[in-house]
Parts: structure tokens; sequence; C-alpha cells
């Protein structure tokens, strides 16, 4: 639920909360005139809508990927573990029940035709090179030399070139979901499939003379809580915060760093412990504390944890566990972690 509210003044410069007659209401793409074209324009341009919790950046590389089937991939991604990203976009629920193809299984469909992609070199020659050229930002006899070092930059600066493509991630994005394409996503999930529901869902703010509208961003899947069951049917059969992910080349067994909320579960941390960043080498600057399994209090407000590890980077994400150093122990959250848990 969402709520106008004012804040009044009182009596001994007290302050009270009170509610304002603006309503805000969840309206379709559909009814305000937008099409899924819209939507895929604005997260191309803003990709960190839908990342901004995770531990991982990502990179858009394609738009409208058509593969051999002739068919069309919404956005086409690669993100800081190397993993190429396939992004599927419908603009309604609505949208999903009129297409003949299940949403979750055109995704499938679409990673499976990027999974035998082997080298940067093919992502910039059949994916990466023509999203450059549609941006006007490369002159066409230098697309795949800049290309390639665009992607290689990328994934140096994450520490993961050598794990280029071994594994595929989906993200399905929508403003509302079928019950069955979340079931059938949570399934997918326990098989070890990395796939993610993300509802952007617009509300239009009533009581204006100018309409307003904000974007309301809920992830879905994987869920966080441990007391629902869907999220019991992916811990028991796919661990995404300590379990293991297939490396699909080497055969090895790559694991995924546990967060946050995992550490104050193991004792790792606890809240209330002080934090800095690790830009500030005296850690009197910016110190913070430990608010809560994602939050992290700093001069009063709480922020998310990556929230507040951007802000002294001026920018709009970036992986805070690398930033966040614990003072009683002297290492980041990222040293402590893998410490913790031999990685």
């Amino acid at each position: 639920m969402l709520m106008t509210f004012n804040i009044e003044e009182t009596s001994g410069s007290k302050k009270k909360i009170t509610k304002s007659p603006e309503k805000i209401s969840k309206v379709t793409y559909k009814k305000l005139g937008l099409t899924e074209e819209a939507l895929e324009d604005f997260l191309q341009d803003h990709i960190e809508v839908i990342t901004l919790e995770e531990e991982w950046d990502l990179k858009i590389t394609g738009k409208q990927v058509r593969n051999d089937a002739n068919k069309r991939t919404d956005l086409v991604g690669l993100d800081s573990n190397g993993s190429i990203v396939i992004i599927e976009i419908k603009r309604d629920e609505q949208d999903m029940k009129a297409r003949r193809d299940n949403f979750e299984s055109q995704a499938i469909r679409y990673a499976a035709s990027f999974a035998k992609m082997e080298t940067i070199e093919d992502l910039v020659e059949q994916v990466y090179g023509r999203f450059l050229l549609q941006n006007g930002e490369v002159d066409e006899s230098r697309i795949v030399e800049t290309g390639v070092k665009e992607i290689t930059d990328f994934l140096q600066k994450n520490n993961a070139l050598e794990h280029f493509n071994q594994n595929q991630r989906i993200i399905l994005v929508a403003s509302s979901f079928e019950p069955s394409v979340l079931s059938a996503s949570t399934w997918l999930m326990s098989q070890g499939v990395d796939i993610s529901c993300i509802e952007v869902a617009p509300h239009l703010i009533d009581g204006n003379d100018d309409k307003e509208y904000i974007l309301k961003v809920n992830k879905l899947l994987p869920l966080g809580s441990d007391d629902d069951y869907l999220s019991e049917i992916v811990k028991k059969e796919f661990t995404t915060s300590s379990g293991k992910v297939s490396n699909r080349k080497s055969g090895e067994q790559q694991r995924v760093l546990p967060r946050l909320n995992q550490m104050l579960e193991d004792g790792l941390v606890d809240i209330g412990d002080e934090i800095y960043h690790v830009s500030d080498e005296e850690g009197s600057k910016t110190k913070s504390s430990i608010h809560g399994p994602k939050e992290v209090l700093w001069n009063g407000k709480v922020y998310s944890l990556n929230e507040w590890g951007a802000m002294f980077h001026h920018k709009e994400k970036v992986n805070a566990y690398t930033r966040a150093v614990v003072v009683r122990y002297g290492k980041t959250l990222e040293q402590m972690r893998k410490d913790y848990y031999k990685l």
C-alpha cells in the first residue's frame, strides 16, 4: 500500500504526520497509453531500477535481439559475475494472457539461445555491436574493437573475465504477474534456473491538477522471507544465498556469497555494529551502523546497504560489501564473508 501524507507543526516545535487528501492508485500501462516499448526504453536507460538491491551490476548489451528462430529478446545484459542476462518485459498481466507463449517459457528459450556463446567477440559480433550502432555510440569501422574493449573492461573491473557466460540469468518484468507465472518460476528456481520476477507498477497520484505518477518496484522472486512457503521450496532445492551454482564450462562449482541477513543470522555481525566507508581511511567522517538485514543507519536516516555505498561514489549502483568496513574487525563485509564461508 502507498499513501501520501503531510507533516504539520504542533505546539512545542513538535511535528506530526497527517493523512493527505491525495490518493495513490495503481494503474496499468495500457490505461496510461504506454506501450511495452516505452517500458523497455525506460529500463534500458535506468536498469538500476531493478538491480539496486542486488550485489551485482548490470550492463545492457542488446535490445530486440533476434535469434535463429526469428524471435526477439527484449533486453540483453551482462552482469558483473559474467552471466548473460535475458530481460523479458510485459506491460501488464493481460498482456501475458494474450500471448500464445508462456512468459517464462519464452524467456527460457531466449536464454538457451545464448548458452553456447563462448567468447566476448561472439557477444559483440552478434549482439553488442548492433546495440552500439543503434545508439550511435561508435563508428562502424571500429565496432568490434570498441565493443570487445568495453565488455572486457567491465568484466575485468569486477574480476569476472574468466567467468564469461558460465551462467545465464533471466529477469521477468511486468506491472503485475499471473499466479501461474510465479508458480512456474518458483519451480524453475528449484531446478537451478536463475530467474527473477520483478513488478514495476505505475501508480497515479490523484488530487493534483497536474497528474503525477510514481513507479513501485517490488521483487516477487526470489523471495526474501524464510516464513514464506514458496521461499522454503526454493531454499531446499536451490539456495541462492550460500548454495552452489553450476559452472557450465569448467565443471567446477561456483559459490554465491551470502548476504547481510545471513551474516547476521550466523553471528558474523550484529545490529548496531559500527561501519565506515572504505574511502574514508580514518573511519570518522562516514561512520554508520548496521541497522537491519539490508539497512544501514547514517546521519539519523536509514538507507539500504547499496544506497549507502553508492552515496560516497556518486554512482547509482555499487557493491557495498566491498566498501563497508566493520570497525571492530577492521575488515570489509566482503572480506569477512569470504573468510568465514571459506570462499
